[in-house]
């Protein structure tokens, strides 16, 4: 994230037309960031409301890079609160995003890196019907939580992949 830090780069970055593509690194290595960039540096990197506000593209995955979680719900509280595996706040709160913001970095915004936001990445006519229902409502539950939601459907392409508990009659 140390590329994408400064307000200059990031201007550069939405001047060449090119995206950010977010992990949650900082969740799992707060300490260490603290280590190396001190209090104040932990504060700022990285800089995703920024980035946002500037019109840059920015998408979040989980490729479960270093012992990272696949679970997306994991990425997402982190986005919304900036607090470490261990509780640690990793972001000030200038940059952390609302839940509809986080949402929609990792649903549009990163359909925007496959080239395939007008296929994907939103629930509207004319897409793809790929969905998820949540085990809990990711909008009001408290952030604490937000990690703890599980699919409880999956459907990708209009077909269940994925159900369980009251959805488990539905899977083919």
């Amino acid at each position: 994230s140390d590329v994408c830090s400064s307000d200059l780069n990031l201007k550069r970055m939405k001047e060449l037309g090119i995206g950010w593509a977010m992990q949650d690194a900082t969740y799992y290595s707060a300490e260490r960031y603290l280590k190396t960039l001190g209090e104040a540096g932990l504060r700022r990197p990285p800089p995703i409301k920024t980035a946002l506000s500037l019109g840059v593209n920015v998408g979040m995955g989980t490729d479960a890079h270093r012992v990272a979680s696949y679970n997306p719900m994991v990425g997402l509280r982190w986005l919304v609160d900036g607090k470490s595996v261990y509780g640690m706040t990793t972001r000030g709160p200038d940059q952390l995003l609302s839940r509809e913001e986080a949402l929609r970095v990792y649903t549009l915004g990163s359909a925007w890196f496959v080239r395939d936001e007008t296929r994907r990445g939103s629930l509207e006519v004319g897409k793809l019907a790929d969905l998820a229902v949540l085990s809990e409502d990711y909008l009001s539950i408290p952030t604490e939580r937000i990690s703890e939601i599980e699919a409880v459907l999956t459907m990708v392409g209009g077909r269940v992949v994925y159900a369980a508990d009251r959805f488990a009659k539905l899977q083919e």
